[in-house]
């Protein structure tokens, strides 16, 4: 905006990003050269800055709407950039006017940055970027500097257009290191005086300097003092030397499972090892909104490693990661996305004369509480093209306990009808019910209420898990979907006659990976599924029934109380049509290099900090109701 002309020759140092991609850890790392002066002359330091691609994207995917100006203290946030505060204080701190000279340097920083009109950015996101207006440098500045302990301000000047924006600096004398010749600027709020910051790259600006042209524009003072200002996870940083690439692992693994919860051990391990380290695990609903920015925090041990029992209440598709922070020696790292499809919780049936009933949550209608019981029928899709070879990884795990010790007996006294429900360990209670016989749990809370089910309720529930490949007009996709009883009997006994059918289910088991390897091409598909030894358990035959198949479907396991987690899709293209694999007679060891393989996990990395960003802004720039954008 106002400085976007202003084509001052400014020594732009080496900025790098480099961007580790591994399946199971990446970061980027920011090099700068950050260069500030003190009374002594000029001092040269080099700091280095690491970030995790999953904090990005984190705040990538948060709200950047603006409604009016105090939403812009929304995006400060010192805690996630506080170590590059604590790097350029290890120097500020030794010097004469150690304040002025922190704030000096964290503008010589942004100074070197790319000035791009972009809006609001999260601190974060301005590092991964390297580039921002006057509204992304002056968040991105206040926040060090309020890292550092700097009481700070945003000064929004709205008399001119478009608006700009600079950072107030309080400091209890007038700046030492301002501009030669040029009187500072102050505003004084809250009787304090603040010194203008300006941020963008346009010249060497000091605290105190102010561009000429904004003198007498009309301003409004947005203060920080009242901002949540937590963060999931901090950006590392160090001086003068490069980071030690570093990785961190995940593992999902049973609770300890207790009636009445879905829960899982979510573990793993940093290397190199370090204890009190902070991980960050970031779980994301695709299916509610209300979780889909979810992140949990704990510490590494003694030998690096790291465990949270995660609990949900909610069926639908899950991804999850774990980061770590890195130190003043390593890197950040990202672990692989793991993705979980997670059926719904068990729920104990009791049985009417005509129809079954469950409690529910008194006030609600009842369709509104069956509703989520049914489970969620589309858990992925994914498009895999024609002519190609695809393989993953998955495994079975039990996340709650069904209720399977209820007894009941009846009693019948004179005008009415009493069923008593005993479960074990618990006293007996008497439900009265004068026109038909129903079994009820005993202590059931005064909240409740009784609900009646659909007379279809077992057929229309979402109880299978299964993958199912698809052949639309000769192009493949693979979906995860959980079928009903309906639609599972209508395969089983050839209802669909375009259905190929495998029920994996009685050969798979809890706790252990599975690898499904299939191909796909104009002669069908053939597919294998492989234990941990590389043996075949069960496989799909290339016959040529299947060439007019439209769907091919792999039941895994009950939908209830259990989740599928899903990794390492890998798509091949095939240059010549292929045989079909080994019969679930032979013994198969699956050889890597067999498969050169394009890997989706590894893709997803590659793209992570960049893609899913641009993903993000798009989303962010459709929210926007409001956008002040100045410089």
């Amino acid at each position: 905006m106002h400085f976007k002309y202003m084509k001052t020759a400014i020594l732009l140092i080496g900025i790098f990003l480099v961007v580790f991609v591994t399946p199971s850890s990446m970061a980027a790392t920011i090099e700068k050269d950050n260069t500030f002066q003190s009374q002594f002359g000029i001092l040269n330091q080099k700091l280095y800055v690491s970030v995790p691609p999953s904090l990005c994207n984190y705040y990538s995917s948060m709200s950047h709407t603006v409604y009016d100006d105090s939403d812009y203290a929304n995006f400060v946030t010192p805690q996630a950039v506080a170590s590059i505060a604590a790097s350029i204080q290890s120097i500020t701190d030794n010097m004469s006017y150690p304040d002025e000279q922190f704030a000096d340097a964290v503008l010589g920083l942004v100074h070197q940055m790319s000035y791009v009109v972009n809006g609001p950015q999260y601190p974060v996101e301005t590092l991964v970027s390297d580039s921002g207006d006057c509204v992304a440098l002056s968040l991105l500045a206040a926040s060090i500097m309020q890292a550092g302990g700097l009481d700070v301000i945003l000064i929004h000047y709205i008399g001119i257009s478009p608006g700009h924006m600079n950072v107030g600096v309080y400091l209890p004398y007038t700046p030492i290191y301002h501009t030669a010749g040029e009187s500072p600027t102050d505003f004084v709020y809250d009787n304090k005086t603040y010194w203008t910051a300006e941020c963008t790259p346009a010249e060497n600006w000091k605290v105190g300097d102010q561009w000429s042209a904004l003198t007498n524009v009309e301003s409004t003072i947005i203060p920080l003092n009242a901002t949540d200002q937590s963060s999931p996870a901090q950006v590392s940083s160090r001086l003068n030397a490069p980071f030690t690439p570093s990785s961190i692992t995940i593992n999902l693994s049973q609770s300890n499972i207790t009636q009445n919860t879905q829960s899982l051990t979510i573990s793993g391990a940093i290397s190199p090892a370090f204890s009190g380290g902070n991980v960050t695990i970031y779980v994301n609903n695709e299916f509610d909104s209300e979780l889909s920015n979810e992140y949990f925090t704990t510490v590494t041990d003694d030998s690096g490693g790291y465990m949270f029992d995660w609990s949900f209440s909610s069926a639908g598709t899950y991804n999850i990661t774990a980061s770590w922070d890195g130190n003043s020696n390593s890197s950040g790292a990202d672990s692989e996305t793991l993705m979980v499809f997670a059926g719904p919780e068990s729920i104990v049936e009791f049985n009417g004369v005509d129809y079954s009933y469950i409690y529910g949550e008194a006030g609600l209608p009842p369709e509104y509480q069956i509703s989520p019981l049914i489970g969620v029928d589309n858990f992925m899709s994914i498009p895999l093209g024609t002519n190609v070879s695809v393989s993953y990884n998955f495994i079975v795990l039990q996340a709650g306990e069904t209720i399977s010790n209820v007894q009941s007996e009846t009693e019948t006294l004179p005008g009415n009808t009493y069923t008593i429900t005993r479960i074990k360990g618990v006293t007996p209670q008497i439900y009265q019910q004068p026109s038909q016989t129903v079994t009820v749990p005993v202590n059931v809370p005064s909240d409740l209420q009784l609900l009646m089910l659909p007379s279809n309720f077992n057929q229309t529930i979402n109880n299978q898990f299964s993958f199912i490949i698809q052949n639309n007009v000769g192009s493949y996709s693979l979906n995860v979907s959980a079928l009903n009883g309906y639609e599972v009997s209508s395969v089983t006994q050839g209802g669909s006659g375009n259905v190929a059918f495998l029920n994996a289910s009685a050969d798979i088991k809890p706790n252990t990976w599975y690898n499904f390897i299939a191909t796909l091409s104009g002669y069908g598909v053939s597919a294998n599924v492989y234990d941990p030894n590389g043996t075949v358990i069960d496989c799909l035959q290339n016959t040529n029934d299947w060439t007019a198949s439209n769907e091919t479907v792999m039941l895994i396991a009950n939908n209830v109380d259990n989740v599928v987690v899903f990794k390492d899709l890998t798509i091949q293209a095939l240059d010549i049509p292929t045989l079909p694999l080994a019969s679930n007679t032979e013994t198969a060891h699956v050889e890597k290099s067999m498969f050169p393989t394009v890997s989706l996990s590894i893709l997803l990395a590659a793209t992570l900090s960049v893609t899913l960003v641009f993903i993000s802004k798009k989303r962010r720039l459709r929210q926007r109701t409001k956008l002040v954008s100045a410089a």
